[in-house]
């Protein structure tokens, strides 16, 4: 690959996962926030995360994007959607979430 083919992809990338991006972590900012925000957790936590994984989403559909085994018609749902920002999204969501406790975290028992 070459580095026009990479900026190109980049930029693609960008735009065509811009949209479901940040419809999702809206959503996950409001899933956050209202069911699964331990008490200990401040805003700063949470935008941190939220930062991360859209962050790290975008890497992660871009190199969906780079490697895409199939059609490259394939990588988008009725033509509106972007599979591997969802791919993407899915990912990073659960591993930052984890990261920063908000799911799957120990209960600590009080003696």
């Amino acid at each position: 690959m070459d580095l026009y083919t990479i900026l190109d992809a980049m930029i693609l990338a960008f735009f065509i996962n811009a949209p479901i991006q940040i419809i999702i972590t809206i959503g996950q900012w409001l899933v956050m926030a209202q069911f699964i925000a331990p008490p200990d957790k401040t805003i700063k936590d949470a935008l941190n995360c939220l930062a991360a994984t859209y962050v790290s989403a975008y890497f992660i559909a871009l190199l969906i994007w780079l490697f895409w085994p199939f059609d490259p018609e394939l990588s988008m749902y009725k033509n509106r959607i972007s599979i591997p920002a969802i791919i993407g999204e899915a990912i990073a969501i659960f591993f930052w979430l984890k990261h920063f406790k908000y799911i799957l975290r120990k209960k600590i028992e009080l003696r």
